[in-house]
């Protein structure tokens, strides 16, 4: 029997994939988000985060590993949703759809005393605080693993990193990196665990590569319009990097990039080398 794909979009199925694409608010309450093409379900696969349904269409069947993916999550009893074409590229936020996408849980949260207390090597921690892009949060938490942070923070302000678009711009690293949603006296806690807290700012402070970022580190990343707010410059060191006078500053993203690799560079030459993704 020939299985004749759904063209409908006035369904159950289709409608909640779209709020929790679209709303962090139904991405909140449900612990769930979308994830779309095969290297990021097989990131949150392999992260323990097996999806409650699978949306694929005929563009998905016809690829070479198509059929032989799905089999795969036939296996661990995943619910199949077989779309069209037409409607797969309505449900899709990508330009170039690849013809399956996935609803997955949430990663499960992570306390920042579980990351101070369970090192064995100096900390390396970026912090975000109030940063509104997605692709930029996800680039950060890119970098940041690359360059062989244990950790990452979110402070309030910050868009979700279950944002659709973050884990995209992650590649899939939002999966692999523990990241920490910070309350209360996160930044007190990171003192008092030895932690030199340091913050970047544009024009201000100290040129970056004038500092040791061998010991344990938090660097904290403000705003891409506005920075960091003056009450956390004043409770740590400010560093900056020193730029062409005919540029006006670096995005966040970028400027954490460069931060984070001098201070892999750094831990390096000390012979600490990069170190895996703190155990949660």
């Amino acid at each position: 029997m020939v299985i004749q794909p759904l063209d409908s979009a006035d369904n159950k199925i289709m409608r909640q994939i779209r709020r929790l694409a679209q709303s962090h608010q139904t991405r909140k309450k449900s612990r769930e988000t979308v994830v779309e093409g095969p290297h990021l379900i097989d990131e949150a696969l392999a992260a323990g985060l097996t999806p409650r349904l699978v949306v694929y269409c005929p563009k998905w069947v016809e690829r070479p590993d198509g059929r032989s993916f799905l089999v795969r999550l036939q296996a661990l009893s995943v619910h199949l949703f077989y779309v069209t074409n037409r409607l797969f590229d309505e449900l899709s936020q990508l330009e170039t759809p690849q013809g399956i996408l996935a609803v997955i849980p949430s990663p499960p949260p992570v306390e920042l005393a579980h990351i101070t207390a369970s090192l064995t090597a100096p900390l390396l921690f970026p912090v975000a605080l109030t940063v509104q892009d997605p692709g930029n949060l996800g680039t950060l938490i890119r970098a940041a693993l690359a360059c062989g942070a244990q950790a990452f923070g979110v402070a309030s302000g910050t868009v979700e990193p279950i944002n659709p678009k973050c884990i995209r711009a992650s590649a899939g690293a939002l999966f692999r990196l523990p990241v920490v949603q910070l309350d209360g006296d996160w930044l007190g806690l990171l003192k008092d665990s030895g932690a030199s807290v340091r913050a970047a700012a544009a024009g201000q402070g100290t040129p970056y590569y004038e500092l040791d970022w061998s010991g344990p580190t938090a660097l904290l990343l403000g705003n891409e319009g506005n920075g960091l707010a003056d009450e956390l410059l004043a409770r740590a060191e400010v560093v900056n990097i020193p730029m062409s006078p005919v540029s006006e500053s670096l995005n966040v993203s970028m400027a954490g990039a460069v931060l984070l690799f001098h201070a892999a560079y750094q831990r390096q030459a000390a012979g600490i080398g990069f170190l895996p993704p703190a155990m949660v």
